[in-house]
């Protein structure tokens, strides 16, 4: 089984459509794939349109979880919305709280892949993620701001490494929101290339309204555009992925 978590401390970077699209690309190519939405904003479960009565929120909380099917192939965890936030402020007082997700989950199977949609802040709901995780997918719009955040979330993916002692936790770049006809998104690009020369997926996200529209009819990019250029390209990146 591998663990990822789709994470940035940036918010506007395609995070929970790189999620929600890599899921069902995954479960599409024939693996069983769950999908756990970690986002007191519960983006992921609104966009299939399934909110679970029992989340994360629950799951870290008593143990109970309810696991729904939204696809062939895929399932999907809720995080139980605004019930997630008190669930972090009442871990902060218990031991091992940067563990929790880890024993909670620590009898899942059936699943070749986990796919963690992460919020965009530095909290101990995304420290028990990175604990939990091996691969960690940082989505980088195309821009200077954008830059900092994956920074930021670099540094604290080596913090929670040092803190929880785990050997390796792997990140990989994701370029997102290219648009070809901007020097910006072509300046930045070739710099994180340069930074990271081996921490960058090939596969590049460009700009596609289709991506945009496609959580409002409840859709993945494979439903609501297939032959678009963002169903291309996340097609692209289910493919890198699954060649890890």
């Amino acid at each position: 089984m591998k663990k990822y978590a789709i994470m940035t401390m940036k918010g506007g970077t395609g995070k929970t459509t790189t999620a929600v699209n890599l899921a069902h690309g995954l479960a599409l190519s024939g693996k069983k794939v769950l999908l756990i939405d970690c986002d007191p904003q519960r983006n992921a479960a609104i966009t299939f349109g399934n909110e679970g009565k029992r989340g994360l929120s629950s799951l870290l909380r008593t143990g109970d979880v309810d696991i729904l099917q939204v696809r062939d192939n895929l399932f999907l965890i809720d995080s139980g919305g605004a019930d997630l936030v008190e669930v972090e402020l009442l871990l902060g007082k218990e031991r091992d709280r940067e563990k929790r997700m880890v024993k909670a989950l620590s009898n899942l199977k059936g699943s070749d892949y986990v796919i963690c949609d992460c919020p965009p802040s530095l909290n101990l709901i995304n420290i028990n993620i990175l604990a939990f995780s091996d691969e960690i997918v940082i989505p980088l719009s195309l821009d200077y701001l954008s830059q900092a955040g994956a920074s930021q979330t670099i540094g604290m993916i080596k913090e929670v490494k040092w803190l929880i002692s785990k050997k390796t936790i792997n990140f990989t770049i994701l370029p997102t929101f290219f648009d070809s006809r901007t020097n910006i998104s072509k300046l930045v690009l070739e710099d994180i290339r340069t930074r990271f020369p081996e921490g960058v997926f090939n596969t590049v996200i460009r700009v596609n309204t289709a991506l945009r529209e496609a959580p409002g009819s409840n859709e993945t990019i494979y439903e609501h555009a297939p032959l678009s250029r963002g169903a291309f390209d996340y097609y692209r990146l289910t493919e890198e992925i699954l060649n890890i």
